[in-house]
C-alpha cells in the first residue's frame, strides 16, 4: 500500500506497545508517530522505562503533536482515552481514518466498559484487539499481534549445567485474566531449587524492560502465567530470546495468534499448577530435549515473528477501511 501518515495515541505508554507499532511502520516506509498523553507515575516503578520510542505530550511537544494529528491520514487510538482528549482530536481532525485498538480485558482496570464500541464522539471505522486471549472478550474487533523488536537469539544448556528459568511477574494483580502469579508455581520453583535441579531468574523489584530481556537471552526457560487460559508478551520475549515458553494458554489464545503466522500456532510448553512441578523438572533432567525445544522456539520467531513482518496485519485493517 501506498505510504501513509498515522498517528499513535495513547493515554499512558502502555509497556512500550504503540510505540513498536509506529516503528515498525517507518520501517515499511509510512510516517508513523507514536503519542502518550502521561507517562505512568512518576513514584512508580514503571515511570521512564518505555519512552524510547513513544513522545510525550507537554508543553515543548504540544504544536508539532497537534500539526502531526491535523495533517494524518490515519489517527490510531489505544485503550481507555477521555472523552476531552477525543474532542480536542476531532477538532484537529476529522477526516482522517480513525481506528481504536484494545490492549486490555473487559470488567478489569483500566477498561470496565468497552470504550470502542459506547463512546459516539468518534466514528471509528477499525477496531483491533489485542490478538492474544482478548480475542474473545470482543469478537467483533479485529485482532493484531503484539510486536517484540529485539534481534532473537538462542543460548543452549551444556551438559551438566543448570537449567536457568526466568519468572518476572510484572505484578501480583488478582482478576480473571490479569492474573500473573501463583503460589503454587513460587513453591514449585524454590523447591527444585533446593534440589539443586535449576536455577531460578527472578528480580526482586522492577527492572528496566531491556536489562530484563538481555538476561532473558541467558537464560533457558521463561514462565509466563499459569493461572489463566491466556499468554502475554512475555511468553513472545521468551520465544524471541530462544527459551522454552511455559504457560496455561489455551486453544483459543495460541490459535488467534497462530492467524498471524500462516495458521501455525506458538509453539508454547502447556502447564497448569497442577502439572508445572514435572514439566519443569523433565526439563531439568534432560537437557538434549530442553536444547531442541530452545531451537525450536527461537526458529518460530525467525521465521514468523519478525516485526516488519507482522506490522503488515496492521496495514490490511488500514487498507479495508481506506
Amino acid at each position: 500500500m501506498s505510504a501513509l501518515k498515522i498517528i499513535h495515541i495513547t493515554p499512558t505508554p502502555l509497556v512500550g506497545a504503540p510505540g513498536k507499532i509506529a516503528w515498525a511502520q517507518r520501517m515499511k516506509g509510512h510516517n508513523a508517530l507514536a503519542v502518550a498523553l502521561s507517562d505512568y507515575p512518576q513514584k512508580g516503578p514503571l515511570a521512564n522505562k518505555f519512552l524510547d520510542k513513544i513522545l510525550l505530550l507537554n508543553d515543548f511537544t504540544t504544536a508539532y503533536i497537534e500539526e502531526y494529528i491535523s495533517t494524518a491520514n490515519v489517527i490510531h487510538i489505544h485503550n481507555y482515552f477521555p472523552n476531552n482528549k477525543l474532542s480536542w482530536i476531532t477538532r484537529l481532525n476529522q477526516s482522517a481514518l480513525f481506528v481504536y485498538q484494545v490492549h486490555s480485558p473487559l470488567r478489569e482496570g483500566p477498561l470496565y466498559v468497552d470504550r470502542g464500541s459506547y463512546d459516539s464522539l468518534i466514528n471509528f471505522r477499525v477496531r483491533l484487539v489485542v490478538g492474544q486471549y482478548l480475542g474473545r472478550l470482543y469478537p467483533s474487533y479485529l485482532p493484531v499481534p503484539n510486536l517484540i523488536l529485539s534481534p532473537p537469539s538462542v543460548t543452549l544448556r551444556e551438559p551438566g549445567e543448570r537449567l536457568k528459568v526466568m519468572f518476572s511477574p510484572t505484578h501480583s494483580h488478582v482478576g480473571r485474566w490479569t492474573s500473573k502469579n501463583s503460589n503454587v508455581l513460587n513453591d514449585v520453583l524454590e523447591s527444585l531449587k533446593s534440589l539443586g535441579k535449576i536455577e531460578i531468574i527472578k528480580p526482586q523489584s522492577f527492572i528496566s524492560p531491556e536489562t530484563l530481556f538481555e538476561v532473558r537471552r541467558g537464560c533457558h526457560v521463561t514462565i509466563d502465567e499459569i493461572t489463566t487460559g491466556g499468554f502475554h508478551q512475555v511468553s513472545l520475549e521468551g520465544l524471541c530470546a530462544g527459551n522454552i515458553v511455559i504457560n496455561r494458554a489455551d486453544y483459543f489464545a495460541k490459535t488467534t495468534f497462530g492467524n498471524f503466522c500462516d495458521g501455525v500456532p506458538p509453539p508454547f510448553t502447556y502447564a497448569d499448577e497442577s502439572t508445572i512441578g514435572s514439566a519443569i523438572e523433565c526439563l531439568a533432567e534432560n537437557y538434549e530435549d530442553s536444547n531442541r525445544l530452545q531451537k525450536f522456539n527461537y526458529d518460530y520467531f525467525q521465521k514468523y515473528c519478525d516485526p516488519i513482518r507482522l506490522v503488515e496485519v496492521f496495514d490490511a485493517a488500514y487498507q479495508r477501511a481506506l
